[in-house]
């Protein structure tokens, strides 16, 4: 019998074992030293793989400049020479002058007037002519390799699927999709439906792909992950900056989105409550400045370590975002037992439902500041909120965890009658 869990991972007498030495190749825009969460959760995925497996990365780029879609879809992108990260090889994806000369039809993807649809019906004849054109040069790669594992969506996840099909490979597709801004156009939804397996972050994340066609039985959740915070020294930031009372951290880019703005409205809110409650806002963005009240500290950029101390010092991350998909600050909180309160959206309730991490509240700033006076009355409810959420991470969302997930559908594809659909 073979069982899935929540998060469709097979176990039971039947479930197939990870076979050692998988030769397992991914495809990406961009890789580490490139930063952001993509290329982090593919750097950490890989690395931790590599103790059992062979690991390629195969990259558009690895650099952080500007990057447009003129120069991904004509693969016009700053080159680099294969390197090692540590086990990890990570390649140059580079197309040769004629190839990139015969990407000349996509130009149509950005004229004035046939640009306003390119994201519609004619982006499946783009995305077939991109998957034409740069999906040979992606299979001459993948000599040896046994399983693809493309960290992207749109026309290069459909070249990905095809460079797969060509050499008879399982292919498995992890789009990151942010309905409404990317990944759920048709040729996008090509690719996921053609893919054998497509990874879902959430339960939420999943359903964009069951509404795009993709079968239930190809879909697999597995989440994010973090190598923790384990390293912070919450007593140090406390110390520097005379904190005796409760601390709430806002984590994270000041971005519209990311809601820094409600959280700084509540803070008068919750300062008429109770007066010893203490405001950072980690991370980098225009400067914070809340009338009337001492207790906020704009922190600004950080590096890695001051980040971890500031969660280890933290009771409460308080993230009242407008859309994510899978933050990662959450499990950095988690794995030094801080609790998060989120916003209500879909994907961050499902999470600390989930983990039993934290708490949602409405995205208004009265509703953020009822939650924080709540939590922070009964010290020991933020407590345990914290320390379920630090065992959840170190049962599902551990670099290792994740990376042995990622394995478990490996084997379900490569394991002979398994192998494909």
């Amino acid at each position: 019998m073979v069982v899935r869990n929540a998060s469709g991972v097979v176990s039971g007498p039947d479930a197939v074992s990870p076979r050692p030495d998988l030769n397992i190749a991914f495809v990406t825009r961009r890789a580490w030293p490139s930063v952001g969460g993509v290329e982090s959760l593919l750097r950490h995925v890989a690395l931790a793989l590599a103790e059992k497996h062979r690991v390629t990365i195969l990259a558009l780029r690895i650099d952080d400049g500007p990057s447009t879609r003129v120069d991904e879809a004509f693969v016009r992108t700053p080159g680099f020479e294969s390197f090692s990260d540590g086990p990890v090889r990570v390649v140059p994806v580079t197309a040769p002058r004629l190839r990139k000369a015969m990407l000349f039809p996509l130009v149509t993807q950005f004229a004035p007037i046939t640009g306003r649809f390119a994201y519609g019906r004619s982006r499946l004849l783009t995305g077939w002519w991109y998957s034409r054109v740069v999906g040979p040069v992606i299979a001459r790669q993948l000599d040896g390799v046994d399983v693809v594992h493309a960290f992207v969506c749109d026309q290069l996840a459909w070249a990905a699927v095809a460079a797969a099909r060509s050499v008879r490979l399982p292919v498995v597709v992890t789009p990151f999709a942010h309905p409404g801004q990317w990944g759920e156009d048709p040729a996008s939804a090509h690719a996921y439906r053609a893919a054998d397996r497509v990874v879902a972050l959430l339960d939420d994340d999943a359903a964009t792909y069951r509404r795009l066609g993709v079968e239930e039985s190809a879909i697999r959740i597995i989440p994010v992950c973090s190598p923790g915070a384990a390293a912070g020294v919450g007593q140090r930031i406390r110390d520097r900056h005379a904190i005796t009372g409760p601390l709430v951290v806002f984590l994270g880019s000041r971005r519209g989105y990311k809601g820094h703005d409600i959280l700084a409205a509540a803070i008068p809110i919750v300062a008429r409550a109770r007066d010893d409650v203490t405001f950072a806002f980690v991370g980098p963005g225009e400067s914070m400045a809340v009338a009337d009240v001492k207790r906020v500290i704009d922190v600004g950029r950080v590096s890695d370590e001051e980040k971890y101390d500031w969660l280890a010092a933290a009771d409460l991350l308080c993230l009242p975002s407008l859309g994510e998909i899978f933050p990662v600050a959450i499990l950095e909180a988690w794995s030094v037992g801080t609790p998060a309160l989120v916003s209500d959206i879909p994907p961050l309730i499902e999470l600390v439902n989930k983990a039993g991490g934290g708490q949602a509240a409405a995205r208004t700033p009265e509703a953020m500041a009822s939650a924080i006076v709540s939590l922070l009355a009964n010290p020991a409810t933020p407590g345990a909120m914290g320390e379920r959420g630090r065992r959840w991470w170190h049962a599902h969302a551990t670099p290792s965890a994740v990376a042995a997930q990622h394995a478990e559908v490996y084997a379900e594809l490569t394991s002979g009658s398994n192998a494909g659909r």
